[in-house]
C-alpha cells in the first residue's frame, strides 16, 4: 500500500507542489500540441513549385487551412473524452475502487473507438461535400482531400491518444504523456521536410506528407500497463 501511494502523489502529496508537478507538464503539451500545425504549415509553404502549377506552397497553405477545423474537432473530441473520463477516474481512485477504475478505463477506450468510426464515416462519405461548401478552387480541393483522408482514416491514433493522456494525467503521470508529446515534437520536426519534400530517398508525398508521421506517430504511442487502471477493452461492458 506504502508503494502505491508513493506512486500516486495526488494522494499524499502537498497541493501546490501536485499543482506545479502537474501543472507545467500538462502547459508543455498542449504548447507542443499546437506545434505540430505550425511545422506542417511552416514546410508545406516552402514546397517547391510542380510544373504546371506555381505558387505550390501557397495552394498547400490554402488547403491545410481548411482541413485544420476538421484535425481539430477528432483532437477535441479525443481530448474531452479523455478529459471526462479521467475526472471520473480520479474519483474512483480515491475511492480505492479497483473495479470501478477499470470499467472507466475501458469506457474511455471504447468511446474513442466510436468515435474514430464516426470520423472515418466522415471521410468516406463528407470530405467532398465539406470541402465544395469551402472553396471552388480544383486544386485546393484536390489537396484538402488528400489530406483529410489521411487525417480521418488514421484517426484512431488522435482520438486514442487524448484518451490515454488524459488517463495518465488523472492518475498524477504527467510527465509520461509530455515525454512523448516531446519525442513526437522533435520526430515531426525531423521527418516532416524528409516526406514532404522526398529526401533521404523517401518519395515526395508532398501535402500528404506532412500528416502521414502525425497520424502514425499517435497510433504506435499507446503500450499497456496502465497499473494503476488495469483497463480491458471488454470493461465497458
Amino acid at each position: 500500500m506504502g508503494q502505491r501511494n508513493n506512486e500516486n502523489i495526488m494522494g499524499t502529496g502537498r497541493v501546490p507542489a501536485v499543482l506545479l508537478k502537474m501543472g507545467i507538464p500538462i502547459i508543455v503539451s498542449m504548447v507542443l500540441q499546437a506545434m505540430y500545425n505550425i511545422v506542417d504549415s511552416m514546410f508545406v509553404s516552402r514546397m517547391s513549385d510542380l510544373p504546371n502549377l506555381e505558387h505550390t506552397g501557397e495552394y498547400a497553405v490554402n488547403a491545410l487551412t481548411l482541413a485544420f477545423p476538421i484535425q481539430m474537432l477528432i483532437v477535441a473530441f479525443g481530448i474531452g473524452t479523455g478529459v471526462g473520463m479521467g475526472a471520473m477516474l480520479s474519483r474512483l481512485l480515491g475511492m480505492k475502487d479497483a473495479e470501478g477504475v477499470a470499467k472507466t478505463a475501458g469506457n474511455g477506450v471504447f468511446l474513442g473507438i466510436v468515435i474514430s468510426a464516426a470520423f472515418i464515416a466522415f471521410g468516406l462519405f463528407g470530405i467532398d461535400p465539406y470541402l465544395k461548401s469551402q472553396t471552388t478552387d480544383p486544386v485546393i480541393f484536390s489537396m484538402g482531400r488528400s489530406y483529410l483522408r489521411i487525417c480521418t482514416f488514421l484517426c484512431l491514433g488522435n482520438v486514442l491518444w487524448g484518451v490515454y493522456e488524459k488517463l495518465l494525467q488523472s492518475t498524477g503521470k504527467t510527465m509520461l504523456s509530455t515525454a512523448a508529446q516531446i519525442s513526437g515534437a522533435l520526430t515531426n520536426i525531423v521527418m516532416d521536410p524528409i516526406m514532404i519534400y522526398g529526401l533521404l530517398g523517401c518519395p515526395a508525398m508532398g501535402i500528404a506528407g506532412a500528416d502521414e508521421f502525425y497520424d502514425l506517430w499517435h497510433k504506435h504511442y499507446f503500450r499497456p500497463g496502465f497499473g494503476e487502471c488495469g483497463h480491458r477493452l471488454w470493461d465497458f461492458l
